[in-house]
């Protein structure tokens, strides 16, 4: 029974911490890196003009529970962000949804570069 509870309780402080360390988009760097670097905040801009918008990726009620204006999941999606915005493009299943127009050339270069950065807040 004491197994349980210590476990229980670990996994409530982890919850806590992680919940509460995450970054938001205003800069706020407590949780996912000390400096937000150059790839991330061009990809962070371009995610805030197209999908972090009200009514798809943004607060609490963003659609799949993703919301983009936490610093922390952009750097966690970023494999999706990726498949969705620069490699189905032009395609029924990308992101901004169609009729919406695919993100310009140069906003797909930033997120495959911050990619081939390593994804990370720092780069």
């Amino acid at each position: 029974m004491k197994k349980v509870f210590v476990l229980i309780t670990t996994l409530l402080v982890m919850l806590a911490c992680t919940k509460n360390s995450a970054e938001n988009i205003t800069g706020n760097t407590s949780g996912c890196g000390n400096t937000l670097g150059p790839k991330f905040t061009a990809v962070r801009a371009v995610l805030q003009a197209n999908c972090a918008i009200s009514g798809c990726h943004l607060g609490t009620n963003a659609q799949n529970g993703i919301n983009f204006s936490d610093n922390c999941t952009i750097v966690a999606q970023a494999a999706r962000i990726k498949l969705r915005a620069v490699d189905q493009a032009g395609t029924s299943n990308q992101m901004p949804p169609p009729p919406l127009a695919s993100l310009s050339s140069a906003d797909q270069q930033k997120i495959t570069d911050w990619i081939n950065a390593g994804a990370r807040i720092t780069d």
